[in-house]
């Protein structure tokens, strides 16, 4: 069995894929078919020879050989851009531990002034401390001195009040003293005004009863002599007529008394009027 040529002799190792050249080979398929040519060639029993189709073997073969440089090329491609994603990394990684350290030394320089600026802040707080309880001792110390002063003018204004309380009221006590004795003597001078208008009125009173009391009595008594003397004819009438029929001498009866009747109102000009005052 002679070794035929290869079936593509243009395939050299420098006709191999160009690297970055996208090929469709996945050579362990290659060689598992290449493996299933020889397991299904014709085996000699008693032998370890095996008869086989040496232009289905070369033909596999040729393709694994023309496809072998390609693979290896895009392996080492793989591989170098692999390198460079590592070294990218690597600087990348360089990169980023450096601005760690630099952040670091940021963050420690800022906690530094952090600190710093605590110190200055609490020595700031305690000046101000400091001063807040001097000015407020001098605030005490003031209000204790404007109290003491508002207490001394008030009892100077208390003492003096009731001085004005006490010349008031003595004034007014006088006055009031004064207004009693003047309603007193106003009371009293009214009062003998009123007696002397009462005793007037009085005098007036009994004068008019006086007089219309004279002048009833005379009216009555000549009221009472003219009954008595025509009751006196009128008894002289009766007997005189009572001894013409039965012949008797006539008797003389008393004559009876009659109660006053009461005399004519007296006119209302003779009325006695009240003095106005």
């Amino acid at each position: 069995m002679t070794r035929r040529e290869s079936a593509n002799p243009e395939v050299t190792e420098n006709s191999a894929v160009v690297p970055g050249q996208t090929v469709d080979f996945d050579i362990q398929q290659q060689l598992a078919e290449l493996q299933e040519l020889l397991y299904d060639s014709f085996h000699i029993p008693l032998t370890a020879w095996s008869v086989v189709d040496e232009e289905k073997i070369l033909d596999q073969i040729d393709v694994i050989a023309e496809f072998i440089p390609g693979a290896v090329h895009r392996a080492i491609a793989i591989l170098e851009r692999e390198q460079q994603i590592l070294q990218g990394a690597e600087l990348e990684a360089q990169r980023m531990i450096e601005v760690a350290h630099q952040e670091a030394q940021r963050i420690k320089d800022e906690s530094g002034i952090i600190q710093k600026a605590q110190y200055e802040a609490d020595q700031y707080k305690a000046q101000v401390q400091q001063d807040c309880d001097a000015l407020q001792r001098q605030v005490q110390q003031e209000c204790e001195a404007l109290q003491r002063q508002t207490q001394q003018e008030c009892d100077t204004l208390r003492r003096q009040t009731m001085g004005e309380l006490e010349q008031i009221k003595q004034v007014t006590h006088q006055e009031i003293q004064q207004f009693r004795q003047q309603t007193v003597q106003e009371c009293e001078a009214l009062q003998k005004q009123t007696e002397q208008e009462a005793t007037e009125m009085q005098r007036d009173v009994d004068t008019y009863a006086d007089r219309l009391l004279s002048r009833l009595e005379g009216e009555l008594g000549q009221m009472m002599r003219s009954v008595s003397q025509s009751r006196q004819i009128l008894y002289e009438n009766s007997a005189e007529h009572n001894a013409t029929i039965t012949n008797r001498p006539p008797v003389a009866t008393p004559s009876p008394v009659l109660p006053p009747s009461p005399g004519p109102k007296p006119p209302r000009g003779d009325r006695p009027r009240r003095r106005s005052r």
